[in-house]
């Protein structure tokens, strides 16, 4: 590389130890400020060869060796510089800055020349707006600057640079096109390039938007490293987008533009009905999956030529004698189908079956039997040809439905596939006699019943206990049958036996009337003489018989229901009832009709009160439980509960009548008047306090009685009246505080509800004003503690401030935490946050007679200083003086000093305390004297924690 052009001196060039050959070097300026030492980056500057009209290498790259003579923490400055003459410059910065291997290792890295990564910047910072591609490109097309970075972190260390190429982008000559081909078919992407002397090839997939991953020759792809890539579709493999990447020595990869392939699949194979037929014949094959046109019908698995006009779902066979398999595939114009296999079975005729008919006595089912086949393959027919088997019936025997007269039935054999020819199958059925009429018998309890039966001849006859089944009664085949003794009604049957058939039976019964259960009885009660309802059960209206003799005798005339009422009773009587159901009456069941005594009324003794409120009633006459006590003079129910002699009225606002009488358990007596007498309340009166604000005696007064009806108390409720005092007015004794009496007014029948009226007696303090709270800015850094005494801050006119009383009223929002301590210091602590910002905080504090202020004070939270590296005085009237922001807001900041020297390391101005304001650096020497536009240099000591800042001033004039 040329020897550049450096003012400096730092940076040199040597004939060897480069990589290999000559290569340059160079080290940083070290400027040495107290404690502090600064290390000033500096570039390798490219000679003219390299400028001019590069624009052939947009897209391309640049590329170089770098060296440092050690390694340590790295910085971040523009790893490379290219500017135009038109002033136009721009700053690489990738996410990582380089930090070239130490010697005798080289590093070497490629800056690409467009801004695909966002690397490039149009200021110099890695923040700064990203280029477009248009500003690159319009630099190389007049490069004038080309800068690449020497010093890669803040140390004394030697930079080396060696062979700085540019090399020009590989240009794409032809690209991949879109394939579209059947599932299984072999697809090809082609690609060229040219550009560059040693150009390979890698094929790439696109696996998911915007991500290509390299392919590998396997599973379906080969060539891949090639300029026409092959892609096996088998099994509907590969479809999607693919691109190639091409390489080359010293150059950035091109891409080709990606081409699509898609794998169109194959169509379904449809889906089949084969068909079969008995014997040789035709035979109709069916598919599915396709539309008309579509199919194709082949003789063979595979290759072949389609059946000639064959494309419809269906196709029938030639005649053919044996089961042949045909094949079919859909053809959708694009790609066919696999092929299906179809059958066209040919299946033989069993041999037709034996029969054995049957017979039946009148209608009925038979049940007919075949032989030759086996179960499940029997079909049973009602015509000898045609129709349709009987549903279900496909066994050796087949049970007719009944039939009235002989029938001929049809059975073939089935094998599931073909069925034989039909043998015919008689069921006979043979006439049946007539049933027998019969005549019933009947008698009242249990004994021997005898029944009769007609339309048969002696010995012809059958009779049964049972309906049907069962065997006839031994002997009896005569017209007439005595049965048994019998305890019920029971039911016989006969039936006529001509010697071949059986009549049906016909039913004939033995009736045994039985004699009506006894009725039961309720007995009923009256207080004193009258009628009586009496009530039977076990019969139905009309059945039931009413007596008043337990046996013999006559019934009641008209009575005949469950219930009877009798004539007025003195005293109690017997009646007897018993059920007669028409035929039997049962026995009589005693029932009484009972006369009870009326206990006497009770004698009363009423109450009454003063205003609502309960009263206590009192009777007398009968003993405790025998009481019932009413609200209504007859009817309605007793109160709920109350038995005794006394009784405690609700809560009555008005004279009230209650009624008692006595009630023994079995009658209740008349009832008794009891008055509940509510006197009326006099009207609560109304009342006028006073109020004195030393300690004296107070007049006080009531109205709404007349004289000699006050009463005045000390208690609200209770206690003794204050004696004598009588009047509408009432002078207190002395009173030192306020205090309550009450008054209320008697009439001398009730006295009325007691009014409060109240004596005020004034407290001190009733001049009283509160406190005031100044309040200030507050300003302190992130994570600072910031102090301030609040008692120079409150004042109170009344000179009774209660400092005791300070509190937080409302803290700050932030979390901070803050506390007011013994000595009243608000303390505000953001040490455990990182909070910035504006924020308030609330303080209240009282006086003596609890008279409070609150009083908020603003919080500035500041992050830290800001320090701004130019300063233009006398100029524009901005930037007049070098600015430290916040630098004397802060604690840890406002003890400082700051020093600012010239670029050979001379200190030109210096300060203590700097502010801003007083002690401030304005472009002048601690002479006074104005210093010269340039760069300088800034050093700030600070007397806390925080640490020393050093940086590049710029004074511009």
């Amino acid at each position: 590389m040329d020897y550049p052009s450096d003012a400096d001196g730092t940076i040199g060039y040597s004939a060897t130890g480069g990589n290999p050959g000559g290569m340059v070097f160079g080290s940083p300026y070290v400027l040495v400020l107290g404690a502090t030492t600064i290390y000033v980056p500096f570039d390798f500057v490219a000679p003219g060869t390299y400028l001019g009209n590069r624009s052939t290498y947009y897209n391309g790259t640049l590329r170089y060796d770098v060296q440092q003579s050690s390694t340590g923490t790295p910085n971040q400055y523009a790893e490379v510089t290219i500017a135009n003459s038109g002033g136009v410059t721009l700053y690489y910065f990738p996410t990582t800055p380089h930090q070239p291997a130490a010697a005798p290792t080289w590093t070497t890295f490629s800056v690409v020349l467009n801004n695909t990564n966002g690397f490039w910047k149009t200021t110099n910072s890695p923040t700064g707006m990203a280029a477009t591609e248009a500003q690159i490109l319009g630099i190389l097309t007049d490069l004038a600057a080309l800068q690449i970075r020497g010093l890669y972190r803040d140390a004394n260390v030697t930079g080396r640079l060696d062979n700085v190429i540019l090399t020009a982008p590989i240009v794409v000559t032809t690209q991949p096109t879109a394939v579209s081909v059947c599932d299984g078919i072999t697809a090809t992407f082609t690609t060229a390039a040219t550009g560059n002397p040693t150009i390979t090839y890698r094929w790439q997939f696109e696996s998911s938007p915007g991500v290509w991953s390299d392919l590998n020759n396997g599973g379906g792809y080969s060539n891949v490293t090639t300029a026409t890539l092959s892609v096996n579709t088998a099994g509907n493999f590969g479809a999607g987008n693919y691109r190639c990447r091409i390489s080359g020595t010293n150059v950035v990869d091109a891409f080709s533009n990606s081409a699509t392939l898609i794998v169109n699949p194959l169509p379904a194979a449809p889906i089949t009905t084969g068909a079969a037929r008995c014997g040789t014949g035709t035979v109709t094959l069916t598919a599915t999956g396709g539309v008309a046109g579509q199919y194709r019908w082949y003789t063979v698995a595979s290759g072949g030529t389609a059946i000639a006009g064959q494309t419809n779902a269906t196709y029938t066979t030639p005649t053919i004698t044996g089961t042949t398999n045909y094949y079919v595939a859909i053809n959708n114009g694009t790609c066919e189908s696999n092929r299906t296999i179809v059958t066209a079975t040919i299946n033989p005729i069993p041999g037709a079956p034996t029969t054995t008919g049957a017979a039946n006595c009148g209608s009925g089912s038979v049940t007919l039997t075949a032989a030759g086949g086996t179960a499940g393959q029997y079909r049973w027919y009602t015509v000898a040809s045609g129709g349709t088997a009987i549903a279900g019936q496909t066994n050796a025997t087949y049970t007719t439905p009944t039939l009235t007269g002989t029938t001929n039935y049809y059975v073939a054999i089935n094998n599931g596939t073909c069925e034989s020819s039909r043998t015919i199958v008689t069921a006979t059925i043979n006439p049946i006699p007539g049933a027998p009429t019969t005549t019933g018998a009947s008698r009242c309890g249990s004994g021997t019943v005898t029944l009769a039966a007609a339309g048969g001849t002696a010995g012809q006859y059958r009779w049964y206990t049972v309906a049907s089944g069962g065997t006839a009664i031994a002997g009896q085949t005569n017209a007439t049958y005595t049965t048994p003794t019998l305890t019920g009604t029971t039911n016989y049957y006969v039936a006529i036996n001509n010697g071949t058939c059986e009549s049906n039976r016909t039913i004939v019964t033995a009736t045994i009337n039985p004699i009506p259960g006894a009725p039961t009885t309720t007995g009923a009660a009256n207080c004193g003489s009258g009628s009586v309802t009496l009530t039977a059960a076990g019969g139905t209206a009309g059945q039931y018989r009413w007596y008043t003799v337990a046996s013999g005798g006559t019934a009641i005339a008209g009575q005949t229901n469950a219930t009877y009422t009798t004539p007025t009773l003195a005293g109690t009587t017997n009646y007897y009832v018993a059920i007669n159901n028409g035929t039997c009456e049962s026995n009589r069941t005693i029932v009484i009709a009972t006369i009870n005594s009326i206990p006497g009324a009770p004698t009363t003794t009423g109450a009454s009160r003063c205003g609502s409120g309960t009263v206590t009633l009192a009777a007398a006459g009968g003993t405790a439980g025998q009481y019932r006590w009413y609200t209504v003079a007859s009817g309605g129910t007793a109160i709920a509960g109350q038995t005794n002699a006394t009784y405690t009225t609700p809560t009555l606002t008005g004279t009230t009548n209650y009624y008692v009488a006595i009630n023994n358990g079995t009658c209740e007596s008349t009832r008794t008047t009891l008055v509940a007498t509510i006197n009326p309340l006099p009207g609560a009166p109304t009342t006028t306090g006073a109020e004195s604000c030393p300690a004296a005696s107070v007049t006080l007064t009531a109205s709404g009685g007349t004289a000699g009806q006050y009463r005045w108390y000390t208690v609200a409720s209770g206690g003794t009246a204050l004696a004598g005092e009588t009047n509408s007015t009432f002078v207190t004794p002395v009173l030192t505080t306020t205090t309550s009496y009450y008054v209320s007014i008697n009439n001398g029948t009730c006295e009325s509800n007691r009014t409060e009226v109240v004596a005020t007696i004034a407290v001190p303090g009733c001049d009283n004003v509160p406190p005031v709270i100044v309040t200030e800015p507050i300003i302190t850094q992130v994570e600072g503690i910031v102090t301030i005494n609040l008692a120079p801050l409150i004042t109170d006119g009344n000179n009774n401030v209660d400092l005791s009383t300070l509190k937080i009223f409302t803290p700050p929002a932030s979390g901070a935490s803050a506390i007011i301590d013994g000595a009243f210091n608000l303390i505000i602590d953001y040490s455990s946050l990182s909070f910035s910002g504006t924020e308030s905080i609330t303080i209240e504090v009282c006086d003596i007679y609890n008279a409070c202020a609150q009083q908020t004070f603003s919080i500035e939270v500041v992050g830290e200083i800001t320090i701004y590296n130019a300063l233009s005085p006398a100029i524009d009237s901005k930037n007049d003086f070098f600015k430290i922001e916040h630098i004397a807001a802060l604690s840890t900041t406002r003890n400082n000093k700051v020093s600012i020297y010239n670029r050979w390391g001379t200190l030109v101005w210096e300060g203590t305390n700097y502010n801003n304001q007083d002690v401030v650096f304005t472009g002048k020497s601690n002479n006074g004297n104005d210093l010269p536009s340039g760069t300088y240099f800034y050093k700030i000591d600070f007397n806390g924690k925080h640490k020393t800042e050093t940086g590049y001033l710029v004074l511009k004039r």
